[in-house]
């Protein structure tokens, strides 16, 4: 009878392993790699453990932490995004673990934060790699003793709280140098999770493929064309640096030159050509009559704009050297403008798809375009 008992208690629910599938359908892909990621997900969900999710840009570890979220215990409770190098270093701590009215200067009410906010949840701290040091001690205090002190309050608050956090930088090497700390780093790495990049499952690519085609066509209320296998074929031979991100802005961009029935190999024609050797003055015409030098991809790098992969690769091929500016933020904005201003032209000043193309959202383009003064044309196009 004991047996029998205990056999009742660990058959599993039916209710939680359909909702267990619903998740992991999400993470579209049929191949090795991506059933042994599943099957990670599987066994971790149920634990408290941190988990910390590594993958290159544009993989889709956000995807990953809202699947193992959906597959845990706490699926009914929230799921918190948030980008740690998103946030304003000043307003880190208030964003965090929220404040009391009246704490600092424009605090006039009451202000829950993140951990408040995901209680009973999930909280996924996006690119960890990016939060400053002052704020992973607090960090770190936060995981261990589960309390969180909200600027301006005299007593701690409890948060039950999972934390999944993901970074595309190697953290081993950033404790190495310094600049992450190495007892933060063993509190959040207790489970290690990688996302293959798409390079790696290109079996995968045809399926995610035609679920983006999807995505973009409702989106835009459109009805769905026929990828040749042809096209399909081309896709799947395509380098795509930039993952899952750079597959749905090539597809975009084929739909919207396609005659919005068939995509087919000619859309692509030259397109892994123009990644090995296309000139920067496609993507950003005022840097040189020529194209921008190797020495100048750090520059660019450190101005804050996501350039295309398709630059970054023509940018390395370069071999000439350029005389050092007088003045590095005038370069650097010079650029930033230059850069910004083709996207723009390039999607008829619809911003948010501009801001697609440079891996940006629209709260960042309208920043940028602000700080630079470029006014949008033919009206204040989203």
């Amino acid at each position: 009878a004991q047996g029998a008992a205990q056999a009742v208690v660990a058959a599993p629910c039916p209710e939680a392993a359909e909702q267990e599938s619903a998740a992991l359908a999400h993470m579209i892909g049929a191949g090795a790699q991506m059933q042994q990621l599943k099957a990670t997900l599987r066994k971790v969900a149920p634990s408290m453990a941190p988990v910390l999710i590594w993958g290159e840009s544009g993989s889709g570890k956000e995807l990953v932490a809202r699947a193992l979220h959906q597959c845990s215990h706490r699926a009914d409770g929230p799921f918190v995004a948030v980008n740690c190098g998103a946030i304003p270093e000043a307003l880190l701590e208030a964003e965090f673990f929220g404040a009391r009215k009246g704490a600092y200067t424009g605090s006039v009410a009451d202000r829950e934060g993140l951990f408040q906010s995901a209680s009973g949840g999930t909280l996924f701290l996006d690119e960890i790699g990016d939060l400053p040091l002052s704020m992973q001690a607090k960090l770190l205090r936060v995981i261990q003793e589960r309390q969180v002190r909200p600027l301006g309050a005299a007593e701690e608050i409890a948060v039950d709280v999972r934390i999944v956090s993901a970074t595309h930088k190697k953290l081993a090497d950033m404790v190495q140098s310094g600049q992450f700390r190495q007892d933060l780093y063993y509190r959040l790495n207790v489970i290690d999770v990688n996302v293959p990049p798409l390079r790696e499952r290109r079996e995968d690519i045809p399926a995610l493929a035609q679920a983006l085609l999807g995505k973009i066509t409702t989106e835009s209320r459109a009805a769905m064309p026929v990828m040749t296998p042809a096209f399909l074929a081309r896709l799947q031979a395509l380098p795509l640096p930039g993952n899952v991100r750079e597959l749905e802005n090539t597809l975009h961009r084929c739909w919207a030159l396609s005659d919005g029935q068939t995509l087919d190999a000619d859309l692509l024609a030259g397109w892994d050509d123009a990644i090995a050797a296309a000139p920067v003055a496609e993507v950003a015409p005022a840097l040189s009559e020529s194209a921008m030098p190797a020495a100048a991809a750090p520059a660019v790098a450190a101005s804050g704009v996501a350039v295309p992969d398709m630059a970054l690769l023509a940018v390395a091929q370069q071999a000439h050297e350029i005389a050092l500016p007088c003045d590095l933020q005038a370069f650097l904005d010079a650029h930033e403008k230059a850069l910004l201003q083709r996207a723009l032209q390039h999607t008829q000043f619809n911003r948010t798809a501009a801001a697609a193309l440079l891996g940006l959202n629209l709260r960042q383009i309208r920043y940028r375009m602000e700080r630079l003064g470029i006014v949008a044309e033919g009206g204040d196009a989203a």
